[in-house]
């Protein structure tokens, strides 16, 4: 990854955090962290060495810090690294001790001494990095014996195909012609008719509203077609709703929140990309599972699918002394 590239995905990714979001897939189907991928991080959890060390790559705002403090408590110490700034809501030095955080760290270059750790952890994380390298430092600081579990997106996933659904919403609402650039060039005549002023050029009036008015029909067309149109309706109301407090005299305003809102739609479509980019076949999975046994052969390495009712949601990647987890 380029330094750009890097700081790029920093900046979507802080913006994202400081939200205070738990999950990176905080859209469809986020609810599902508490089946199948819960059972899977409780039942670690469970098995972990009172006062063991773990670590957990590309946290977040620290879901899987929570659920193991949830479920050990101070039985644990966990650090817990991010390339982007960190804003969990839910941390507290005081009361959850024992757990740290670090921001600014790529996964590939991790902060630690060798054979630091005896868990070495990720959801929804480790995928995202360049991968021999990431594999290499989580081997690094890993004590002889530790267990290495990673929870990856899977590319046929459910969360991947929302995914890839989304990404086409994302590219009809931010095209030229799609919705918000149609609202964009409505926001003027709307405030200038709350105003009172005569419209000095009832065509271009009239055809901005047509526009608008186009667009609208068509997001609710695609959405009605969509299995995932989640999307397609929050922006839908987002727009309707700024669109409705346009003021006289504020119009200059009205486009600056707009713009604001492109902005995190931008976001949130990089993201997205990102995640279904990212997301590993079966193959790479595999690929993965044989260069921790070459590396580790005195680990048990199992891989396997997390699913519930809605369909498969992750690959799950565990490397353990066999008899455990």
């Amino acid at each position: 990854m380029s330094e750009r590239d890097s700081d790029e995905r920093s900046r979507a990714w802080t913006r994202y955090w400081s939200s205070g979001r738990l999950h990176s897939c905080a859209g469809s189907y986020a609810g599902n962290y508490d089946g199948a991928i819960g059972r899977f991080w409780r039942g670690l959890a469970a098995g972990l060495p009172g006062q063991a060390r773990v670590l957990d790559l590309a946290t977040g705002n620290g879901p899987l810090p929570l659920l193991l403090w949830e479920s050990r408590g101070q039985a644990l110490q966990i650090d817990a690294v991010d390339l982007a700034a960190l804003a969990p809501a839910w941390y507290r030095p005081d009361v959850h001790q024992g757990v740290r955080f670090h921001a600014g760290v790529q996964m590939e270059a991790l902060p630690f001494a060798d054979a630091s750790f005896d868990a070495v952890l990720s959801q929804f994380g480790f995928e995202y990095a360049d991968r021999w390298p990431a594999l290499d430092e989580c081997l690094r600081v890993s004590r002889p014996g530790a267990t290495l579990a990673l929870v990856m997106h899977h590319h046929d996933s459910v969360l991947a195909q929302v995914g890839r659904e989304e990404l086409a919403h994302h590219g009809h609402l931010l095209a030229d012609d799609g919705l918000l650039g149609a609202a964009r060039a409505a926001i003027g005549w709307i405030a200038r008719a709350r105003s009172g002023m005569p419209i000095d050029d009832m065509a271009a009036a009239t055809a901005a509203r047509g526009r608008y008015n186009a667009a609208v029909l068509a997001v609710d067309v695609a959405a009605r077609a969509s299995a995932a149109p989640d999307l397609l309706l929050e922006v839908r109301q987002a727009v309707h709703q700024l669109l409705a407090g346009v003021q006289a005299d504020r119009a200059g305003q009205a486009v600056a929140a707009l713009d604001a809102y492109i902005d995190e739609l931008e976001g949130a479509r990089l993201r997205t990309a990102e995640m279904v980019a990212h997301a590993l076949s079966a193959a790479q999975l595999q690929e993965l599972a044989q260069r921790v046994r070459q590396a580790r052969p005195e680990l048990e390495v199992r891989t396997g699918e997390l699913a519930q009712a809605e369909g498969v949601l992750a690959w799950s990647l565990l490397a353990a002394p066999a008899g455990c987890g």
